[in-house]
């Protein structure tokens, strides 16, 4: 896998005869991450893909531990996530642009300067390296798109600024919820399905379960948030859960 999309903002085909698993948003749940991955291992087989929709740190406790074990999965080529609000941010910050360190930013923040200078360094370069490599989206036989927040049917095959922001972010109203996040629009709704129509497995919008509508799979089930962390196998149209360990992040923390 290392090596086959050198092109930051790209999409990436893969034509698999593997099986593979979709894992929602862990967001530095390290240890539900590894009992997922152990859990689809033990029972779809060791090569099965791991591929995840992204926003893997911030909220939780375990985030550059996470962020390690995701790389090298990648290295070992098991696996291969796509891009994501909260990756892209704090990749942003490492480069040193200006970003505000909210929504839950600031304990992979913190993680990171409590590193010494040389490991900070190190680290720095490891993962925008990383990162250059990781896919805007992901098209999986013709047949799945897996984006992180979702992706209309016009934008698939396509990059630019606008499928960017759609893919990163989602719909929204403009508006905020009570809570400061904000106010989402369910595009799945609008989608007119076809029988050639691919399935589109994301994550970004969190749901108590995972939300079905239109052949598209929102699997982020707020891990980080107290609930379960989710996989899909669209292939086996099967779904397998973890329960999260506590609640690592509430929404009245904001920012």
């Amino acid at each position: 896998m290392p090596g086959t999309n050198k092109q930051m903002d790209n999409f990436l085909k893969i034509d698999t005869q593997k099986l593979y698993a979709v894992i929602g948003d862990v967001h530095g749940c390290y240890y539900e991450f590894k009992q997922m991955l152990s859990n689809v291992w033990d029972k779809y087989g060791k090569d099965t893909l791991i591929i995840s929709v992204g926003d893997n740190i911030d909220r939780g406790d375990y985030n550059l531990k996470t962020l390690d074990l995701c790389i090298d999965l990648y290295e070992k080529g098991k696996f291969i996530e796509v891009q994501s609000n909260h990756m892209d941010k704090f990749v942003r910050w490492l480069k040193g642009n200006k970003v505000k360190i909210s929504y839950g930013m600031q304990k992979t923040v913190n993680e990171f300067l409590t590193l010494s200078k040389n490991t900070q360094e190190r680290y720095r370069k490891k993962i925008i390296d990383y990162y250059q490599k990781v896919p805007l989206y992901l098209i999986i036989n013709k047949d799945t798109v897996v984006a992180h927040a979702g992706i209309k049917d016009e934008m698939i095959g396509k990059t630019g600024k606008k499928v960017k922001s759609f893919v990163l972010y989602g719909e929204t109203t403009g508006k905020f919820t009570p809570t400061g996040l904000p106010e989402r629009l369910d595009w799945t709704k609008k989608r007119k399905v076809t029988p050639d129509s691919p399935k589109i497995v994301y994550g970004h919008v969190v749901f108590e379960e995972p939300y079905i509508n239109n052949k598209c799979y929102g699997i982020d089930t707020g891990c980080v948030f107290g609930n379960k962390l989710t996989a899909y196998l669209p292939d086996l149209e099967t779904f397998e859960f973890v329960k999260a360990k506590k609640i690592y992040y509430t929404l009245n923390t904001i920012p």
